[in-house]
Formats: structure tokens, C-alpha cells, sequence
């Protein structure tokens, strides 16, 4: 699996830590829904102990606890794969944003679209010291897709950083030059 690359991407990489949090994040509620179903067995397990059937609930709790782990594995794996293919680069006119492994998702922004550039965390984000790097335009689809997450302090500061001088740069190309401003005479003393 090669890693998609780009200027941009290694001047300021996303964390490998943003595949252990996508990864608990995809489980969560499966973390809960196996916690419960396997904590139901044990207690009907302990029930019915001396019964003949017991050692099938047993059984149960270990296919459910294989099937968990094998599930966890395989969001895991996807993740990896998300992770590498994953590609943002800032071309000289417009950012690209490429994601997704199965069904790709590439977003492109002229930097005079861009309204707003802004950090962010949410609460998996801040335990594990990683922040998500968004990008507000008029579009819609900016608030969904416009965004680099996975990305330690100082590469979040960093593109943003890079991100305003550039947009306010361009902006300031595109801007009519300021009117001279009116002479006024010298006045006399």
C-alpha cells in the first residue's frame, strides 16, 4: 500500500494517531453492543452452570468476543488504507483535498473561495493530541469534505498558517488598487 504524497503532505503529515482514533471511533458502538451482549452470556452462564447447556453460552461468548475482535481488525485495516490514500496538496491557484480508498472524494478550492480557514478539536482529538484543519467557503460541500484531520499542533498551526498567507495574498492581487488619496495644499504658517 504506497502512501499518497505531496508537498504539502509532508511539510505538514497527518499523525499515524488518526488511525487508532478513526478506528475507536468506528467501534465504539460495537465496543458497547459486544460489552453487553457478552456480559449477558456470562451472567446467563453463571445462571445455568450446572445445566448441560452451559458449555454452549461459554462457547457463545468466545465466538462473540472473536467475531468483535475480527470486526475491530478489519475497521483497522480500512483505516490503514484511508490513511495512506489520503492526499491534500496547495497547488498555486487552489487547494485539493482527495479522500477515501473504495469511493474517492476530491474536493478542489480556488483560494478565493476560501471565507475562513480555522483549528479544531473534538473530544478523541484532544485525549490524543491531534487537531483538524478546516477550510469555510460558500459551498456546501466545503463543511462536509473541506477539511485535513489527523494532524499534530504544529503542522495545524503550520497550514494554517501557510493557508491565510496565501488566500490573503490572493486576495490582495484581485483587489483594485486603492484610489490615490486627494492632495491637499501645503498650508502656510
Amino acid at each position: 500500500m504506497k502512501i499518497a504524497t505531496s508537498k504539502t503532505r509532508e511539510q505538514f503529515p497527518l499523525s499515524p494517531k488518526k488511525i487508532f482514533k478513526k478506528t475507536l471511533a468506528s467501534s465504539l458502538g460495537l465496543i458497547i453492543l459486544a460489552g453487553a451482549v457478552i456480559i449477558g452470556l456470562i451472567i446467563a452462564y453463571f445462571q445455568v452452570e450446572s445445566s448441560p447447556g452451559s458449555g454452549y453460552l461459554l462457547l457463545a461468548v468466545f465466538g462473540v468476543l472473536i467475531l468483535f475482535l475480527i470486526w475491530v481488525l478489519l475497521i483497522y485495516l480500512y483505516q490503514r488504507w484511508y490513511f495512506a490514500v489520503y492526499y491534500y496538496d496547495l497547488d498555486p491557484d487552489y487547494i485539493v483535498i482527495k479522500k477515501g480508498p473504495i469511493t474517492p472524494h476530491e474536493i478542489t478550492i480556488p483560494y478565493e473561495r476560501i471565507q475562513d480557514v480555522y483549528v479544531d478539536q473534538d473530544l478523541l482529538d484532544r485525549i490524543l493530541g491531534l487537531y483538524d484543519v478546516h477550510l469555510s467557503s460558500a459551498t456546501i460541500s466545503s463543511g462536509m469534505a473541506a477539511h485535513i484531520d489527523g494532524v499534530e499542533r504544529a503542522s495545524a498551526d503550520g497550514l494554517r498558517a501557510k493557508l491565510l498567507a496565501t488566500v490573503g495574498e490572493r486576495i490582495s492581487k484581485k483587489k483594485p488598487p486603492a484610489p490615490p488619496a486627494p492632495m491637499t495644499p501645503p498650508q502656510q504658517a
